[in-house]
């Protein structure tokens, strides 16, 4: 069964955006193998307008295709509350895009960005330092 590696951002500007962000991951554990999240951090909407977004970067394995994922990922983000009306109004209670798809960007714009930068270079460290240290 051929996995894919996948690099998924996060994120979320609700008041109850911590909540968002932490169901958000502990489901993507439940739909992917070999999680890794970064740590969740807050930064200034892109617009300048409207209340800070945490996000987050998430990583794991997927036998499904990127289709297939994207469909759940955006079943999920309904789910969670996400509507047209939502998205209008700036209020985004949880946003799941696959940035990066087995070693290819196919968010281009979502990956030059530092909210979708920073967790990214995290995981890539810890990924690598956690290699190092399964070699030992």
């Amino acid at each position: 069964m051929m996995m894919h590696r996948v690099y998924i951002g996060l994120g979320s500007n609700t008041p109850d955006a911590t909540k968002q962000m932490s169901d958000a991951i502990d489901w993507l554990m439940t739909q992917l193998d070999e999680v890794a999240s970064s740590d969740v951090y807050s930064t200034p909407p892109l617009s300048g307008i409207g209340p800070d977004y945490l996000n987050a970067v998430a990583t794991g394995l997927t036998a499904m295709s990127n289709d297939q994922l994207n469909l759940l990922l955006k079943d999920y983000e309904r789910q969670a509350g996400r509507t047209p009306q939502s998205k209008i109004s700036g209020q985004v209670p949880i946003d799941l895009d696959i940035v990066v798809w087995d070693g290819t960007v196919v968010r281009e714009k979502d990956f030059s960005y530092d909210f979708f930068q920073r967790g990214y270079r995290q995981v890539i460290a810890e990924m690598k330092a956690e290699r190092r240290d399964a070699e030992r």
